[in-house]
């Protein structure tokens, strides 16, 4: 009944007279012999004349994720770190899912939720392997709130360290992975793909805003490394003095030193690495001391910034290159085959307004 009136609806439009519109109404139905969802009230309607369109469907509510996780790992190899805030009830309930999730998928393994002594966590999971962090704001957020970060982050990782936790899976409260067994799946990474310094591991970062053409900038949404590396990436000290103690001014080379920049930035200069600003550098970072993890590999879902497109990072086909390193590429250059960027002339260029105090960006 509901279709039949959406196609009377859209009957009506002259826009969409003369052509062709899909409309999804039961998400449960068939494809391939299984059903996408449970039933409920759903329904997509989609219509493009020039780009295919597809779709992903993810329940949001653990009572309709049946997958679990089969692999055996120790307790002690595996933590995982849930940062930021808990800003409203909505924030809440999607943690709460999330965590409810991670029962199935990471069994038995000790999760610190670290966030903020005025952060919504009435009725949030606490048991022995889900621990509620909470600390006190620093006064100065700094700039895109990296001394909020550095602070709850580092706060988790000690938890973690007494715990004897030997690797750190670093995430956030607005995101959510969906796929089990992947313990075994990040520690393989790691074992596989070996740092340049033997005594050292790779610290594995999601594709998702890890941006080939933005100098240093290694996102900060998730990162996977030995306990030893993570600690040293989210070293407690604040923003200013990290600019202080690095001689790092606000913009090198086109390039705002802030956020993730900073972070990736300052445990480069930890390793003894010299930086010279520059993409190639960069690049050279990437394969030596870095690895990338596709979203799509481990299903990770970040809710925020037009999530609705979330292949907005790693798919855009009106430029000649995406604007985050996948996976492929990553091993291409882990492999040192020459994919030659700098051909592109592209580059994520920011610019400071000193009068104004603040920082512009363009893209491409």
């Amino acid at each position: 009944m509901i279709k039949k009136i959406l196609k009377k609806i859209l009957k009506k439009i002259n826009f969409f007279k003369y052509l062709k519109y899909n409309i999804i109404l039961n998400f449960s139905k068939k494809v391939s012999g299984l059903p996408l969802a449970n039933k409920g009230l759903d329904f997509i309607v989609s219509y493009s004349k020039k780009n295919f369109i597809s779709h992903i469907i993810r329940p949001k509510y653990s009572e309709d994720f049946k997958l679990i996780s089969t692999e055996q790992i120790d307790q002690k190899e595996f933590g995982i770190i849930i940062q930021g805030p808990i800003s409203n009830k909505k924030e809440l309930i999607f943690l709460n899912e999330t965590l409810k999730i991670y029962k199935k998928i990471f069994p038995k393994t000790l999760i610190i939720i670290s966030t903020w002594e005025n952060s919504f966590t009435e009725n949030l999971q606490n048991d022995d392997y889900i621990k509620i962090h909470k600390s006190e704001k620093p006064k100065d957020p700094g700039l895109g709130n990296i001394n909020y970060q550095i602070k709850s982050t580092s706060n988790a990782i000690k938890l973690l360290k007494k715990e004897g936790i030997k690797n750190i899976l670093k995430t956030r409260t607005d995101c959510r992975i969906m796929k089990p067994n992947l313990k075994s799946y990040f520690l393989s990474l790691q074992k596989t793909f070996v740092s340049t310094n033997p005594k050292d591991s790779r610290i594995f970062a999601s594709n998702v805003a890890t941006c080939k053409y933005r100098i240093y900038g290694l996102t900060d949404i998730l990162l996977f490394g030995t306990t030893e590396e993570i600690e040293l990436y989210f070293k407690d000290e604040t923003e200013a003095d990290i600019l202080k103690n690095y001689s790092f001014k606000r913009i090198i080379n086109e390039t705002a030193v802030m956020s993730e920049i900073l972070l990736c930035a300052r445990y480069l200069k930890n390793k003894g690495i010299q930086l010279d600003w520059t993409l190639d550098h960069w690049w050279q970072c990437l394969s030596n001391y870095f690895g990338i993890v596709d979203a799509n590999s481990i299903d990770l879902f970040w809710y925020k910034y037009d999530w609705n497109f979330e292949q907005r990072f790693v798919k855009n086909y009106l430029f000649k290159s995406s604007r985050s390193i996948e996976f492929s590429e990553w091993f291409s250059m882990y492999n040192e085959y020459e994919l030659n960027l700098k051909t592109l002339d592209y580059k994520e260029k920011f610019f400071l307004d000193e009068k104004k105090n603040k920082i512009t960006k363009k893209i491409f």
